[in-house]
């Protein structure tokens, strides 16, 4: 798999099918009128305080607002997840319940697909109305193969999660620790970074051949493509 650069204002492609990193940690694959994610973990900050941990509440309302804000700047006819679309469980009771509820009314001709991932436990005892058709493995779509975990397969070009993968960058004085679109050429994977907001990160160690996308504050910027990974980072002081 290669990145192609592409003239200004166009999207990279691969194999012929152009595909979009958005500055929200999304990929639109707009031939199939399709938006992915991956690593969403509705529900983890729950999961904690149950746990005792005194996290703040809102991330699953926060991410399903960032959703709403894709859709309707894309219009997509499917929202496709990556595996863990939920982090555990989710009890009836919790407010994540009332949010995923209200996102399906608002979004009920929106087709849901989501790979099952390692996360996404008990998901038969979901509410039917919620309406997510679950795939156990990979989802073969020529030329992609869509999956939680970013292991090659000879069916096609791998678009994958899992990872939360990052890229840590320093400077003498400061540094940065940003989400990443990887691109492995070399194994034809394409890892897209954890779009829920309560998620850690991966650091990531890009191959000469890569691409590699960062999402910053102020957009998305390329580090990497096809080149020698030596990134310069200026002082941000």
């Amino acid at each position: 798999m290669s990145l192609t650069p592409p003239p200004a204002g166009t999207p990279p492609a691969f194999a012929g099918h152009a595909l979009l990193p958005l500055p929200d940690r999304a990929l639109l694959w707009p031939a199939a009128r399709t938006l992915i994610v991956a690593d969403v973990h509705l529900g983890k900050g729950a999961a904690f305080r149950r746990a005792g941990v005194p996290v703040p509440s809102g991330a699953t309302s926060d991410d399903l607002a960032r959703l709403d804000a894709l859709i309707a700047a894309h219009r997509p006819d499917r929202l496709l997840v990556l595996g863990d679309l939920f982090h555990t469980r989710l009890s009836q009771d919790e407010p994540a319940m009332a949010a995923i509820d209200a996102f399906r009314v608002r979004h009920a001709a929106l087709h849901w697909l989501a790979i099952r991932g390692n996360h996404d436990r008990q998901v038969e005892r979901l509410p039917a109305d919620w309406r997510i058709d679950w795939v156990s493995g990979a989802l073969h779509q020529p030329p992609f193969v869509f999956a939680h975990e970013p292991q090659a397969d000879p069916r096609g070009l791998v678009l994958a999660g899992h990872l939360h993968p990052v890229l840590l960058l320093k400077s003498r004085r400061d540094a940065a620790r940003l989400p990443v679109f990887w691109f492995r050429h070399a194994q034809r994977i394409g890892v897209l970074p954890s779009f829920g907001s309560f998620t850690g990160g991966y650091p990531v160690q890009p191959e000469a051949a890569d691409a590699v996308i960062a999402v910053t504050p102020d957009g998305l910027v390329p580090i990497q493509s096809g080149k020698p990974f030596e990134p310069s980072v200026p002082c941000m002081s």
